[in-house]
């Protein structure tokens, strides 16, 4: 029997490896020959044999790190184990009186722990990652699909305008084909769609399609406010400014309540949106910084969609104003342009 199965059985951090002048290996700490398999090991290992990667588990050198002061430290990773992860530092140090005089010896720490550790953070970070990539596709793919909504709404109700609708909803298909192609094979497509086809829909038709945005947590509920059928706003406002809104007042908005949006027309060509929740309301500082890009109080979101939303506001030539106070919800109102069946097709 070996000396190192002499030595007691209590779990330290950290202990002494010593090994004779041929590498065998005289005393070990406890957390060293279990992580190693010491027991089913034929005979007492040297420490060579502890780094062949035919005979698992075996030692790995992970890196050298030199202290400022001039010391030396050495880490080591055990490989092939399987659900779980091991590693070791150590540093030479003089060998203890009564061995050997080739004897060498180095003190060694168990870093299993902090290993474990940081692999817990890598994989709470790529489920972050993993989270906020699937929010922005799902963001994005359902804006591609409420414009093919809304442009399949404006034919269905005036199948007079087809012509100028059907190329529209067949880019707009098109694009989301390509987008779909890009996410499953990282591969653009050969044919890739052409620039933005912004298109008019009408007002009358954005009740039935804003009733559809609403989550297992919270509906929607639109009310048209003397609303003239032939009075059209453009896809891109509805896709890029009130659809991202609507979504913030869901996330914020208590399960089992509505989001409420109105639409009014009112003159000098402008159409009024007011979409109010129920949630918690912001403060001062949050409803200042809440269309900020990365600003955001919810964990596993991006902070952009009301970034996003304030840029095509701007291009758009809109406005919009944030009532907020806590415990008693958020209000936000938009003024967007609107247009005309005739201004659109003459």
């Amino acid at each position: 029997m070996t000396s190192f199965e002499h030595q007691t059985d209590f779990d330290a951090p950290a202990g002494l490896l010593i090994l004779r002048g041929n590498g065998e290996i005289v005393e070990a700490p406890r957390f060293f020959r279990r992580a190693l398999h010491f027991s089913q090991r034929d005979e007492p290992p040297s420490i060579f044999h502890l780094f062949d990667p035919d005979d698992p588990t075996y030692l790995q050198l992970h890196r050298i790190f030199c202290h400022p002061y001039g010391a030396i430290e050495y880490h080591l990773r055990v490989r092939g184990l399987f659900g779980s992860r091991h590693g070791f530092r150590y540093w030479p140090v003089d060998a203890p009186s009564g061995h050997a005089d080739d004897a060498s010896a180095f003190f060694l720490v168990d870093d299993s722990a902090l290993l474990q550790s940081h692999g817990w953070d890598l994989r709470r970070l790529r489920t972050e990652i993993l989270k906020d990539v699937q929010d922005s596709l799902s963001s994005y793919f359902k804006n591609r699909l409420a414009t093919l909504q809304l442009l399949a709404e404006t034919l269905r109700d005036a199948p007079e305008i087809a012509a100028e609708s059907a190329p529209r909803i067949s880019t707009a298909v098109t694009e989301l084909k390509s987008a779909l192609n890009r996410v499953i094979t990282g591969i653009e497509d050969i044919e890739t769609p052409g620039e933005y086809q912004d298109s008019p829909v009408r007002l009358v038709d954005l009740s039935s399609v804003i009733d559809t945005w609403g989550t297992e947590q919270a509906d929607v509920h639109c009310i048209l406010d003397d609303v003239h059928p032939s009075t059209m706003i453009r896809a891109s406002s509805v896709e890029r400014i009130v659809l991202p809104v609507v979504e913030n007042a869901l996330d914020a908005a208590p399960s089992g309540t509505t989001v409420d949006v109105t639409i009014a027309e009112i003159e000098e060509g402008f159409v009024h949106f007011e979409i109010h929740d129920r949630g918690h309301g912001m403060n001062e500082r949050v409803r200042q910084r809440a269309p900020d890009p990365f600003f955001t109080t919810r964990t596993g979101q991006l902070g952009l969609g009301l970034a996003h939303a304030k840029k095509a506001l701007r291009d758009a030539g809109g406005e919009w104003k944030i009532h907020s106070h806590p415990d008693e919800g958020t209000r936000v109102t938009l003024l967007l342009p609107s247009t005309t069946a005739s201004e659109v097709f003459g």
